[in-house]
């Protein structure tokens, strides 16, 4: 297997959750403040830490950052309860799961994702797309607000998981070179959205769109994406696109 390390988006890019994910902070929030939500942060491409702070800033909840490690764990404790209206709700993608098991021969790969790491086990189980996918190694909401951090720590957690040795540079922005597992193009970002291209550029991993979210091909193109998919249908275009 090479030295690669595909980290995949989840919503938009692996999945399409069929709006579990809002009803979820509906529940949680009228949880801590025993009233509904009116309106919702916008969600493509951020982090959960990101919009629980805005949308508790548009509920007009005083002193908003004192709540956003309750509502992370208020969500990751409702998670395994929304699993049966995953199943039932949200679809994979096309292609996703063939892609998963294709390139997953070939690389190390997990996931760098906007969710908590509790709901993105829920929706990628509740779909079949779990397998072929080391969680352990990834990056997720409830670990840090800046999406580009992730990639960061993902890099962290894989050179510690394969026994290899980090970059320097990974607690730093913006490129990343030299011989260090996982620096540079070794990282493989794959996202629909611009902040996924974004994250990727500012930690000089590869940035491959994908347009099967809200955002264009033209739109990630942009975004300046080394390369844009339309879909994951064609898994051996795929391949060659991450990896070739």
């Amino acid at each position: 297997m090479d030295d690669v390390l595909v980290l995949w988006d989840i919503d938009g890019t692996l999945l399409n959750a069929g709006g579990v994910g809002r009803d979820l902070y509906d529940v949680v929030f009228l949880q801590l403040f025993g009233r509904s939500l009116s309106s919702y942060a916008p969600m493509a491409g951020r982090t959960d830490r990101a919009i629980i702070l805005e949308t508790l800033r548009l509920a007009g909840v005083a002193e908003p950052h004192r709540y956003v490690d309750p509502f992370i764990a208020g969500l990751g404790a409702q998670a395994p309860l929304m699993s049966s209206a995953m199943a039932s709700r949200g679809q994979a993608l096309p292609g996703a799961a063939a892609a998963l098991a294709l390139v997953g021969g070939h690389a190390y790969q997990s996931v760098l994702t906007g969710n908590i790491r509790m709901l993105a086990e829920v929706k990628l189980a509740a779909l079949g797309l779990r397998d072929g996918l080391d969680l352990c190694i990834g990056a997720y909401g409830d670990d840090h607000e800046d999406r580009a951090e992730l990639v960061r720590l993902a890099r962290r957690r894989a050179c510690a998981a394969h026994g290899r040795s980090p970059s320097s540079s990974f607690a730093a922005a913006p490129a990343i070179a030299g011989s260090a597992a996982f620096a540079g193009s070794s990282t493989v970002i794959v996202g629909d959205t611009p902040l996924d291209i974004a994250a990727a550029l500012a930690t000089g991993a590869r940035a491959v769109g994908v347009a099967t979210g809200t955002y264009s091909a033209d739109d990630l193109i942009a975004a300046g994406a080394h390369a844009v998919l339309p879909s994951l249908a064609d898994t051996l275009r795929v391949l060659d696109t991450l990896l070739g």
